[in-house]
């Protein structure tokens, strides 16, 4: 850009410099789509888990849960973490 505005080339140093804005423009929608596409990721994992150890019931981080936990999971929870379901109850509410 600066070669061809030193040699005077006044047309190809404008195209020069409305490219160099342009993808400076559309580089910075994109790393702020991004950003907020990670932001709603993030909101949909579950930061706690109610699980079972040791007969009582706790409220962990997700990221505490350990292989042989038995975590409790009801309608509308999100999924803290990889699981095996071995038993489910279809309760109505009344």
């Amino acid at each position: 850009m600066a070669v061809t505005f030193a040699i005077k080339s006044w047309i190809e140093a404008g195209v020069v410099t409305a490219v160099v804005v342009i993808n400076i423009v559309v580089g910075f929608f994109q790393e702020y789509s991004a950003e907020k596409t990670m932001d709603s990721l993030r909101s949909l994992s579950s930061p706690t888990a109610t699980v079972i150890r040791s007969g009582h019931i706790k409220v962990i981080r997700s990221v505490d849960l350990v292989p042989g936990d038995v975590v409790e999971v009801k309608t509308g929870d999100t999924i803290p973490a990889d699981m095996r379901l071995y038993e489910a109850m279809n309760k109505y509410p009344g």
